[in-house]
């Protein structure tokens, strides 16, 4: 069978070969020499396995440029190289700008700035040879304790995350790069991150219908190439049973322990109801389905790598993302068009598929030199800032808290959800050092404090005390709270004759652990634009103008914002 993923020749592809597209491993973008285990790995996918394409991950600029030119050269089809951009190049690529989160874009209540920064990441990535961008986020984030989605999603409005999903595609697509909407069928209305286990999505189809869905509609309707298939139980769509694996195998590296649910049904990632079902059919989409991660415990907990990528390719994905162990879900696939469990008609589907996708997008590496002006380039240095200075949200003000003084003697209060080895807003604290006369103490509260007492003798020698929250989503956590030592802290705070201003740089939804909290800004992310942007804003250089695009139970609703 002869394919093409050129306007030229049309490609002769064997089996192995067309097997081969259906499989993206993860790949690292640091220096490898070409003799390392590291550099042969992906060597093996490529000449060996025949693998569709690569996701990065952690990586450096021109690591991953020099990378991905010599895979490239070294595939004998075009490869797709994806990578999770959603909050802009830096959020895999370091000593670049990590742009606003999603939630944080929607406070700015302007969808043209989701395009623009679609545009600018599209144009990066593209030079660095990033053909397949795995964003935008179309979940709406209903339920305020979602521990993977939260701030990543553009708010709990369906129609509203809609119009910024739209925009962010058109940005993407106006550069020639492939955009991807996830987590279909919708992954913000559950408390489960899949990472961890499988969360089970209890509504009925014409809940679907009105809220998860309509994102997805937007995405398609403005030309989306990919959708990313969740791994999430969504029993009104598939009632179909799953049991957990009993061949005494765990590759669930997340979770400490078994926390699959009971009584689960088949993952969206693994059904044709929901896939060939609703979102081909119903929903029209004729592009490219990818998976998420297959190394996930939604999935791991399940099906071995064969078997879940057989299942995967039965259900209707096209490509399968980041498997626990490629080469066992690659054998898994072949044994199984062997056998005639999977026709090979199925298998060219896919293969069309995602021949056509790469036909569309760019397959080469811009020149050093290039690379050098283009990527975190001042233009999108200047767009990131511009967001973050928009998104900044008030929505509790104590008279007489703001501006800060420059003579105010300041305790910087970091609160942490996890045990940091450094402060995780030293941004904000570079930019408190360079405004105020007094240099600002810091005080370090994580979830392995355990004594609030240095705090609040801090405290008592302080002007101001700036509790400065971050707690945010990370993936396979489970969980998205204020540590305990930190809400005694702010307790005892509430009756001490101190200014308190709390600034959460994450989840917004962090009032309800602290109401006693004054003033209360939201930041969406601890990106260092809006650490800085923060920094600017305390001091009145500029002004409070986002509002909350997600409702704060039993505080404030979705759009509230004190403009100031």
């Amino acid at each position: 069978m002869a394919m093409s993923c050129t306007t030229s020749q049309p490609i002769q592809l064997t089996v192995d070969e067309k097997i081969g597209q259906l499989f993206a491993p993860d790949a690292y973008g640091v220096y490898m020499n070409e003799s390392s285990w590291a550099y042969k790995r992906l060597d093996h996918f490529v000449r060996e396995q025949h693998v569709g394409g690569f996701v990065w991950f952690s990586a450096n600029v021109y690591e991953t440029a020099m990378l991905n030119k010599r895979l490239q050269a070294a595939s004998k089809i075009p490869l797709l190289i994806s990578a999770d951009l959603e909050s802009g190049i830096g959020m895999r690529m370091a000593d670049t700008t990590f742009w606003p989160p999603a939630m944080a874009v929607a406070a700015t209540g302007d969808p043209s700035f989701a395009e623009r920064q679609g545009k600018a990441t599209a144009i990066e990535a593209k030079a660095l040879g990033i053909n397949h961008i795995l964003a935008p986020v179309a979940d709406v984030n209903i339920d305020p304790d979602n521990s993977v989605i939260n701030a990543r999603s553009y708010g709990e409005d369906p129609n509203d995350v809609a119009r910024y999903v739209a925009a962010f595609v058109r940005g993407v697509r106006s550069e020639g790069v492939l955009t991807t909407a996830k987590h279909f069928p919708g992954h913000g209305d559950t408390h489960v991150d899949s990472h961890r286990a499988l969360p089970v999505l209890n509504v009925t189809r014409e809940r679907l219908n009105d809220v998860e869905l309509v994102p997805f509609r937007a995405a398609i309707d403005a030309g989306v190439d990919a959708v990313m298939i969740g791994h999430l139980a969504v029993p009104a769509l598939d009632p179909t049973p799953v049991a957990t694996r009993t061949d005494g195998v765990r590759e669930n590296h997340y979770a400490e322990i078994n926390e699959a649910p009971k009584n689960a049904t088949l993952p969206a990632t693994l059904s044709r109801a929901m896939i060939e079902g609703v979102l081909r059919h119903d929903l029209g989409f004729r592009g490219l389905v990818v998976t998420d991660a297959f190394d996930m415990g939604g999935l791991t907990d399940y099906f071995d790598a064969g078997e879940a990528a057989v299942r995967a390719i039965e259900a209707g994905d096209d490509q399968i993302l980041m498997p626990s162990n490629a080469d066992a879900a690659i054998a898994g696939v072949k044994a199984a068009v062997k056998s005639g469990r999977i026709p090979m008609s199925r298998i060219d589907e896919s293969v069309k598929r995602i021949l056509e996708a790469k036909s569309r997008v760019s397959h080469d590496v811009a020149d050093p030199d290039e690379i050098f002006r283009i990527v975190d380039s001042e233009a999108s240095r200047d767009l990131a800032n511009e967001i973050a200075t928009k998104a900044l949200t008030l929505v509790r003000y104590e008279e007489g808290a703001l501006p800060l003084k420059k003579d105010a003697r300041v305790l910087e209060l970091v609160i942490s959800d996890f045990n940091e080895s450094s402060n995780p807003l030293a941004e904000l604290d570079r930019d408190l050092r360079a405004r105020l006369s007094h240099e600002p103490q810091v005080v370090m509260l994580d979830a392995h404090s355990w004594d609030p007492k240095p705090a609040i003798e801090a405290a008592r020698n302080a002007d101001v005390v700036l509790i400065a929250l971050a707690v945010r989503v990370r993936s396979g956590a489970g969980t998205i709270a204020v540590p305990e030592v930190a809400r005694q802290a702010i307790a005892q705070l509430a009756s001490m004759n101190v200014r308190k201003i709390g600034v959460s740089f994450g989840t917004p939804y962090l009032l309800r652990e602290v109401p006693s909290l004054p003033t209360y800004i939201c930041a969406y992310g601890r990106q260092p634009v809006l650490q800085a942007a923060v920094g600017r804003a305390l001091f009145g250089e500029t002004k409070f103008t986002g509002h909350l695009p997600v409702t704060i139970p039993s505080f404030y609703q979705r759009g509230f914002g004190i403009t100031q």
